[in-house]
């Protein structure tokens, strides 16, 4: 897979994720068309997305900031141990 597969409403997503901060669910579902604007539709997108990007080494993680839910894009590092561990893009 690679992301030039991603739809637009996907690119548009990563794109906003790109930065390497994290970003409130609300931002991100702000960019979804009017027919997709729950959260179960953002869940999907972001489900999809991380499906191009786990082969390339890289992840979006969900984190919580001030008990509110957040994406951010990471990429993924791996030690001596061959685990692997998230390491943020910038």
């Amino acid at each position: 897979m690679e992301l030039e597969d991603l739809t637009p409403v996907e690119a548009r997503i990563l794109t906003i994720l790109s930065d390497g901060q994290s970003h409130h669910r609300e931002e991100l579902r702000a960019q979804l068309p009017d027919e997709m604007t729950d959260f179960k539709s953002l869940n999907v997108l972001l489900t999809r997305i991380r499906k191009h990007l786990r082969p390339r080494g890289e992840d979006i993680l969900c984190c919580l900031v001030n008990r509110q839910i957040h994406y951010r894009h990471v990429r993924l590092l791996r030690n001596n141990y061959q685990r692997i561990a998230p390491g943020y893009l910038g």
